[in-house]
């Protein structure tokens, strides 16, 4: 059995559309189309059905995915020992992020396994949380980085920093409130400037707001940005107060650009993750990328 083909299945399932599947691949429609039959005919029995427009494994079909899975996880292991990937590992490795972990942290661990594996090229998309679990659920990705666990149990993480969210303001606004405890509540008369839905800053805040039983639509909302630079020009020419990551916002709180508000029982601590999709099939780039994470953030 040729396991190309199996990598070719695998997709065809993770993408749930045979044209996404090569594209994905690199090769033709009718090339995955011919792998599959050619799987079909060696298994005898049918792998693969219509569901509306998209395709998912019969019974047969998913015993089959789940072996595949593990086969080819244990051919990366086989060929990791008996090549020297330092020297021979190479190729692009896609990577999908959310801003904080893309603006603030990124950086160093693809400089870090650079070191390691210096032929290795590196595709960056940055979207927001919500768009990270999707693209892993979907098929488009096996991993990324975002600022929010999950609920689906096969979505698997690993901590990498810490941050938190606060509110912050410009020094004419921060004056009105300086050297005392805010409600929340007196915040409610405020413009504020948010980012936008999807985004873990955002989720994590709402999560606050729903505990005083006030929705995020009783804010007066200004301006809602995808862009953390942008939201920091706002507040300093005093716009609103806006709710962001500590660490996006610490050089301009040390220049005393900008001012954190001290809100009244807020204590919004966020970590953020390296997150995974544990039955998804991985590359052999892909695989020793997660070993350096797992390596670098979970003590042995």
């Amino acid at each position: 059995m040729n396991t190309s083909y199996l990598k070719t299945f695998i997709e065809v399932i993770n993408m749930r559309n045979i044209s996404r599947a090569a594209e994905k691949l690199f090769i033709t429609q009718p090339a995955v189309s011919k792998q599959l039959q050619i799987l079909e005919k060696d298994f005898g029995a049918v792998l693969v059905k219509k569901n509306g427009r998209e395709l998912i494994p019969t019974e047969e079909g998913t015993m089959l995915y789940k072996y595949a899975i593990n086969l080819l996880n244990e051919e990366n292991k086989i060929y990791s020992k008996l090549r020297n990937d330092e020297d021979i590992l190479e190729g692009e490795l896609c990577i999908y992020t959310s801003s904080l972990p893309a603006d603030y942290y990124i950086h160093d661990l693809i400089i870090g396994f650079s070191e390691i594996y210096p032929k290795v090229t590196y595709n960056i998309k940055k979207v927001d949380s919500k768009e990270v679990y999707s693209f892993i659920e979907d098929g488009l990705t096996s991993f990324g980085f975002t600022g929010t666990p999950y609920k689906n149990k096969k979505i698997k993480n690993i901590c990498i920093a810490e941050d938190e969210v606060i509110i912050i303001a410009s020094k004419q606004k921060y004056k009105e409130l300086a050297n005392k405890k805010v409600d929340i509540d007196i915040l409610m008369k405020e413009d504020f400037i948010l980012r936008e839905k999807g985004s873990a800053t955002l989720q994590t805040f709402e999560n606050y707001l729903n505990k005083k039983n006030i929705k995020i639509e009783n804010l007066k909302v200004k301006i809602q940005a995808e862009n953390n630079e942008l939201i920091k020009i706002f507040v300093k020419n005093n716009m609103g107060i806006a709710v962001m990551s500590r660490i996006s916002v610490q050089r301009e709180i040390n220049e005393e650009k900008i001012y954190p508000i001290n809100v009244d029982e807020l204590e919004l601590k966020r970590k953020l993750f390296y997150v995974y999709h544990e039955d998804r099939y991985f590359s052999n780039l892909e695989e020793k990328f997660k070993e350096y994470i797992t390596n670098k953030f979970i003590p042995n």
